[in-house]
């Protein structure tokens, strides 16, 4: 390995996270603190992916098999689309190796193309929404199974197809709440 792969891989593992952040994730409630950045705690997952704190926001990060998909949410887990964000995501992969991937804008989120055959461990996910900077780290992404990777055994689905909704047993969507159909 590099001496520079393994200053990287040195700084993915120490990277720094902000300090505490405090907020109030429902009016007139007190806020209540975060040990620090990237903390997790009985958040909702809009889009079925890993929510984390980012200051008085959260990042959601949802795996997919080729991209990973960024969403940024308020207090209250809603999705925040912020005027021109940008940012990047620093990969460590299973086999120790380091890169940074681009965000780029799509619809209410970001997508980062993954590197053929990243087999992901952690991911750092950095952005510049609203005049704010904003960081979260994800470990154990290994130990996650990427969304599409649950479709190809379902056999229900939400009848407005929303991304996250296959699965194995009927349900509802978790994403419109909608009652899942059996596949034809």
């Amino acid at each position: 390995m590099k001496f520079s792969h393994l200053l990287i891989a040195a700084a993915l593992l120490a990277a720094p996270l902000s300090l505490s952040a405090q907020h109030s994730h429902k009016p007139n409630t007190a806020p209540h603190g975060h040990k620090a950045a990237g903390e997790s705690h009985a958040h909702k997952s809009p889009h079925g992916g890993i929510v984390r704190t980012a200051g008085t926001l959260h990042i959601e990060l949802v795996q997919h098999p080729t991209e990973l998909h960024v969403y940024l949410l308020d207090a209250n887990e809603a999705t925040v689309t912020p005027a021109r964000p940008t940012g990047s995501v620093m990969l460590l992969t299973t086999a120790n190796k380091t890169s940074t991937v681009a965000l780029t804008p799509t619809g209410d989120h970001l997508v980062a193309k993954l590197p053929a055959g990243t087999a992901l461990r952690t991911a750092i996910v950095n952005l510049k929404a609203g005049g704010k900077t904003l960081s979260a780290r994800f470990e154990k992404l290994n130990a996650a199974k990427p969304a599409q990777a649950k479709a190809v055994g379902a056999a229900y689905l939400c009848p407005m197809q929303c991304e996250g909704s296959a699965s194995d047993k009927p349900g509802s969507c978790p994403k419109c709440g909608m009652a899942l159909v059996k596949k034809s």
